[in-house]
């Protein structure tokens, strides 16, 4: 674990659609439990096509209608991110990149792993980069229901 914080990264691919809504997410529900100057929340993309620009238009519009903070500037994994204590992976593919990028295995999990419902079939977040806005309403659900399990983690290694 880092010396002052709990560190908690998201990652997927540009780091403007599913990473951040993750993030903007699980850090608002650390600050409202009163755990965010214990934990640290943060994301990035494996490619870097958008780092310094915002989220995604459809992302913030998904945040904003849960009540959500949409500031947002996007960044390419790095050394920062590598020693996070936990580096969240949103889709399968991005595993292998993680680990050539330096993240250590033991430290890389899938996101809908916390999601005891997904199944081992279904980990993947997909990516609503190329869909709607519904397909950003599926992302939004399906972040939700894992973050629960990832609160469960976060208490797990604070205690």
């Amino acid at each position: 674990m880092s010396d002052l914080l709990l560190h908690v990264t998201f990652v997927c691919t540009g780091n403007i659609c599913r990473s951040p809504m993750a993030e903007k997410m699980f850090a608002h529900q650390i600050a409202e439990r009163g755990l965010d100057t214990a934990v640290r929340v943060s994301s990035a993309g494996t490619a870097g096509w958008h780092i310094g620009k915002g989220a995604d238009e459809r992302t913030n519009r998904v945040l904003r209608a849960h009540g959500y903070p949409t500031d947002h500037f996007a960044a390419q994994f790095g050394d920062e991110h590598a020693t996070a204590d936990l580096v969240v992976a949103l889709a399968r593919n991005h595993i292998r990149l993680l680990q050539d990028l330096g993240a250590p295995a033991e430290r890389i999990r899938m996101l809908r792993s916390f999601d005891p419902r997904s199944g081992a079939v279904a980990l993947d977040v997909d990516d609503p980069y190329y869909g709607d806005l519904d397909d950003f309403e599926e992302s939004f659900t399906v972040i939700a229901a894992a973050l629960p399990g990832l609160h469960a983690w976060v208490d797990e290694r604070l205690s």
